[in-house]
């Protein structure tokens, strides 16, 4: 059974799920899968069977993008579809309806703070939610199952390993799907937090070529995340405004540092990034909240990200990376403050001994030239 279990010290949960080990692994293999080839793939066209009953599936005909979440019918999602979301046959986090039906129970684990507080505790109660899992009244060995999603967007029908080989309206549609997940999954009163992510290579955590990507929903907010928002909120309070889009205002001025424009977006190397090459895409207009981006602006979501992915792929082929889509909690958030982001992750380098040891890392590419060499290749 997969659990979290409290790191005191560093005050943060960390997730164990030994069932992950057991997840296919393309990667291993001595020569790479080229995408030409055939192969059978689970994540292909006609070979549905493979993967668990989807969540939602986006067809082939053309696609209107909508708020609401019509789709085609699952019962029916061996035809033609050009995306499909499906839960993740390995999940990180068992899936919320294994422990109350078609929706989460009203009575719900404690909130990351309460279990951080070991005055909040209740170890032995009656009270206590039978999914804590304590032999110990204390503090420094806590644990729970948590409860939520871990869902994967099949991104294309046919055997690519890179968004970037799809159309612009293509991509479009799988970023409506992450927006109608995340809306999903943030009406689940009792999860608190959600996030859409890709793992590209195999340094960046892939282990199927076949593109896809991922969303995780949390009954808890990552303490890391909570920090990152305390700052935003902390900004905000102090001068009136958000941090993001300040940043944004004085990064137009400079003109060093931002890369790709178009008109609801930008790609911004940041100036204090902690890995070489990373940037991040940023909205233009003040939205804390991913789920409530605009047709417009998914399309035009669509174009930065296909223009600027192509771009570190040229720059350096080789590279694996990540992105992250991040979004504010479900709960508590401070729309004022927060600004959603879509940050990429080059895994260009190692990290070593002494980021381990202080957290803080070195990095061998100034942001101003990586800017550089990134816009040269769009």
């Amino acid at each position: 059974m997969n659990e979290t279990r409290y790191d005191w010290l560093a005050d943060r949960w960390v997730i164990f799920a030994p069932n992950r080990e057991e997840r296919p692994d393309e990667f291993r293999q001595t020569s790479r899968i080229a995408p030409s080839q055939h192969v059978e793939c689970p994540f292909c066209s006609g070979f549905e069977h493979e993967t668990p009953h989807p969540s939602l599936v986006l067809p082939e005909t053309q696609h209107e993008l909508t708020t609401d979440n019509r789709s085609v019918d699952p019962s029916k999602s061996t035809l033609g579809w050009q995306v499909r979301v499906v839960p993740n046959k390995f999940p990180a986090i068992p899936r919320y309806d294994h422990f109350s039906g078609d929706s989460l129970s009203s009575h719900s684990l404690p909130s990351v703070s309460s279990f951080s507080d070991p005055t909040n505790l209740q170890f032995g109660t009656d009270t206590r939610p039978q999914q804590v899992l304590t032999c110990r009244a204390d503090h420094l060995f806590q644990r729970h199952i948590p409860r939520g999603a871990h869902e994967v967007i099949i991104e294309a029908p046919t055997h690519i390993d890179s968004v970037t080989a799809l159309p612009e309206h293509h991509i479009a549609m799988i970023f409506d799907a992450y927006r109608r997940r995340l809306n999903h999954w943030r009406a689940m009163r009792d999860l608190k937090y959600g996030v859409v992510f890709k793992n590209y290579g195999a340094d960046a955590g892939a282990s199927l070529y076949h593109s896809h990507s991922q969303l995780i929903s949390l009954d808890f907010v990552p303490r890391d995340i909570e920090k990152m928002n305390d700052r935003l909120a902390l900004h905000y309070a102090k001068h009136g405004r958000c941090y993001i889009c300040q940043m944004i205002e004085e990064e137009e001025e400079r003109q060093e540092r931002i890369w790709y424009r178009t008109e609801h977006f930008v790609a911004i190397c940041p100036f204090a990034s902690r890995f070489p090459y990373s940037f991040s895409i940023v909205p233009r207009m003040h939205r804390s909240r991913y789920e409530e981006v605009s047709t417009d602006e998914l399309l035009d979501l669509a174009k930065i990200v296909k223009r600027t992915l192509t771009a570190l792929e040229a720059a350096h082929p080789s590279a694996a990376y990540n992105f992250v889509l991040q979004t504010s909690p479900f709960r508590g958030g401070k729309d004022e403050a927060e600004h959603w982001r879509l940050r990429v992750i080059p895994r260009l380098s190692k990290v070593a001994g002494f980021e381990w040891g202080s957290d803080c890392f070195i990095n061998t590419v100034t942001p101003e030239y990586a800017t550089k060499v990134l816009r040269a290749h769009l």
